[in-house]
């Protein structure tokens, strides 16, 4: 977490710090189409590195691995757009946007953006960073077998609406500056979800079609954390003895050092969440 605080701190710091304007360059915005026809592709590994605009991230269906639109300021930013796939069929895409260094007008890098859509077909692993902007994930349709999540300065929304087909082993976020929600965690299939939050709120919704038990670790930032979770899941709650007093678990009755919801021994799917450090207040909202 000091990490990510670390980074949303330094990003701040670029885009408010003092510049002389005659020595900066203004927006020179362009646009880049590029797409990747599937060719008996089994499985992929997806990365992108975004540092600062709007990033938007879906499912694509039909015959494509994957396609992007990036808008772009090209006075202060330089795309970077690599693909291969292996014999044994795993493909591999990389999409960063980075700073080329040059000095830019203040606030004309918002309007960075790049719409990423992922075939529905593979088997995905995704890996995330975003620097300083908002982020949509629109996860819903695709097959995730691992999700990572870094997200730098402002809001990120993340959304599954449909069941994940196939296990996902682990979910990692990570929270810097900014708010972040969740909706439909339980649709991901996940083994293992890891959250840690920065500064700012969390609201993380489990609603979906659970298929098994899971683990998931919060440690919660400045600003708090709320899980909403469906009824029918059996929680258990282990948290940090001096943190007891940001705990809120309405439905919940202690068993020596944890807590566990009165659904819990009777659920066919359980769930326990290990809650450590913050400032912030942590919360469970039943569904």
């Amino acid at each position: 977490m000091k990490h990510m605080l670390c980074l949303a701190l330094l990003a701040g710091t670029v885009l408010l710090s003092g510049c002389d304007l005659e020595e900066m360059l203004p927006a020179e915005m362009v646009s880049l189409q590029r797409s990747q026809p599937l060719a008996g592709e089994t499985a992929l590994d997806a990365t992108v590195r975004f540092d600062i605009g709007s990033l938007e991230v879906a499912a694509e269906r039909g015959a494509g691995v994957y396609s992007l639109d990036l808008d772009y300021d090209r006075s202060g930013y330089e795309p970077q757009i690599e693909y291969d796939s292996s014999p044994g069929g795993r493909g591999e895409l990389s999409v960063r946007l980075e700073s080329t260094g040059r000095k830019i007008l203040r606030g004309e890098a918002k309007g960075n953006k790049l719409r990423l859509n992922l075939a529905d077909s593979l088997p995905l692993n995704l890996k995330i960073t975003s620097g300083v902007g908002d982020s949509r994930l629109l996860l819903s349709d695709l097959r995730l077998r691992q999700l990572e999540l870094e997200a730098g300065v402002g809001a990120t929304k993340l959304s599954t609406y449909e069941p994940n087909p196939i296990t996902c082993d682990r979910v990692r976020l990570r929270s810097g500056v900014g708010s972040l929600d969740a909706a439909g965690l339980g649709n991901l299939n996940f083994r293992e979800l890891d959250f840690e939050g920065g500064v700012g709120g969390a609201a993380l919704e489990f609603s979906g079609e659970w298929k098994q038990d899971a683990s998931i670790r919060i440690e919660v930032g400045v600003g708090g954390v709320t899980v909403r979770m469906p009824r029918e899941v059996g929680v258990r709650v282990e948290a940090q003895k001096h943190f007891l007093s940001g705990l809120h678990l309405e439905g919940f009755e202690k068993r020596d050092d944890d807590y566990y919801s009165k659904s819990y021994d009777g659920a066919k799917v359980r769930v326990s969440i290990r809650v450590t450090t913050g400032v912030g207040g942590f919360k469970v909202i039943w569904l």
